[in-house]
């Protein structure tokens, strides 16, 4: 940034802290346009939430549990694909396409979920179908969510990351909310003061699916509207694999993102996976059908989600990045502690506590990219979700020991990861990472 546009007289520009070469107006542009893009993805979390919603529906089409945890595991597992754009589309000029292509592919898949129960598929076909959305999502979600942090890195400062983040996650879960009431309406008999939609299955999964699907293209309009700064050295095509061989040994060998990305991959492991099970369980502790109470479990798990992205945003503008990790893999692990010892309706807290936490999703990646260069931020957190796609594993792995034992050893076994991450946090991470290259 030259030393005219770091003139505190113009107004439109940042003080001499930031460290991004956009004005003060344009990042706040930027802010209410990650923040608007959340708050739509929020609105629709009943569907682009891959879980709970999938795993009740393939249950009620009289699949296992194991089945049943399918459309999680395979978005977990295709969340890899990131690596290969971020290696051979690194270009900044690329990160809005890389933004609008996977919401358009999005949007297509949800709306044929509903077309296969509209056209009253048979529950085989409905079900591949249903894993295939999550196929899709898991792989355009990886795209996209690695793409968003590049384009929050470069085109918002550092010093406000505490900010977009608190406003964001404060907000966004909001409007969850709303969608979750929406569900209720959907799926519980008496959802709001008594009132129903009257919409029996399948049909109430054919609007849920349905309504999601222009929501999700309409993100496409938000992210076009991101101003992205350029720089005028970009990597060349000559130089990838050398790029590709320096970006890897960075990432091995820098403690803070590949201890950082370890304890990213054992926190969605214990605290991101397990909670199909939890859902599946309320049937049990409750005494009635689980989907009856889905609409509740999201209104909690969101409505816990903003109070807790309202907090955590002002914690992070307090303290450091590794408080945060500490925080929300505490509040995971509290959510566990409660869905192991509670019952009748104050089961559905484990929701709410186990949605707060989720935050670490939120965290862990913006420990990654405080540790990264703006050039290789992409490519990091790409590398993060690597890891992260292994959680597949570790559904399937909850879903075989409920079959094989019960719910509840699940419950156990995820705890027991939790801790495990928690310790490595303490131990291994440093408070205030940066990368080392200095940029």
């Amino acid at each position: 940034m030259s030393d005219s546009a770091k003139t505190p007289t113009n107004p439109d520009v940042s003080s001499a802290e930031d460290d991004c070469p956009l004005s003060a107006r344009q990042q706040s542009r930027n802010i209410l346009c990650f923040a608007g893009f959340w708050c739509l993805y929020y609105l629709t979390a009943p569907v682009t939430y891959i879980g709970v919603t999938h795993a009740n529906l393939l249950k009620a089409l009289d699949n296992t549990e194991t089945v049943a945890n399918l459309p999680h595991a395979v978005y977990q597992w295709l969340t890899a694909l990131p690596i290969l754009v971020a290696w051979f589309f690194p270009q900044p000029k690329m990160l809005k396409p890389l933004l609008v292509i996977p919401l358009i592919l999005m949007a297509s898949i949800t709306g044929v979920v509903a077309l296969s129960i509209w056209l009253g598929l048979s529950a085989r076909i409905v079900t591949i179908v249903v894993i295939a959305h999550g196929a899709v999502f898991g792989a355009s979600n990886g795209v996209l969510l690695t793409t968003l942090w590049e384009v929050l890195r470069r085109g918002v400062s550092t010093a406000r990351r505490g900010q977009v983040l608190g406003l964001t996650f404060g907000v966004g879960p909001l409007l969850a909310c709303v969608g979750s009431l929406a569900q209720k309406a959907l799926f519980e008999k008496s959802p709001i003061d008594g009132l129903s939609l009257g919409i029996q299955f399948p049909d109430n999964y054919l609007v849920l699916f349905a309504a999601a699907a222009p929501l999700v293209l309409l993100e496409t309009l938000v992210a076009a509207s991101f101003i992205v700064p350029l720089p005028t050295d970009e990597p060349s095509n000559q130089s990838r694999l050398a790029e590709i061989a320096s970006g890897l040994r960075q990432f091995f060998t820098f403690r803070p993102l590949l201890i950082g990305a370890v304890a990213y991959f054992l926190v969605s492991s214990g605290g991101s996976a397990i909670l199909d099970n939890v859902s599946l369980h309320a049937k049990d502790v409750l005494g009635e059908t689980t989907a009856s109470t889905m609409g509740s479990q999201n209104f909690l798990r969101f409505g816990f989600k903003a109070v807790a992205g309202v907090l955590l945003g002002w914690l992070l503008l307090k303290t450091h990045p590794k408080v945060l990790l500490l925080t929300t893999t505490s509040i995971l692990l509290i959510g566990m502690g409660w869905t192991l010892n509670s019952s009748g309706q104050w089961y559905l807290i484990s929701f709410g506590l186990l949605g707060a936490g989720e935050l670490y999703g939120v965290y862990f990646p913006n420990y990654i990219a405080t540790s990264s260069a703006k050039s290789q931020v992409r490519v990091n957190i790409a590398y993060l979700n690597l890891l992260g796609s292994l959680v597949g594993f570790a559904s399937v792995m909850f879903g075989q020991i409920s079959d094989r034992f019960d719910r509840i050893a699940s419950f156990h076994a995820a705890t027991g990861v939790l801790i495990v991450a928690l310790i490595l946090i303490i131990v291994a991470l440093p408070s205030r990472p940066t990368p080392r290259d200095g940029a």
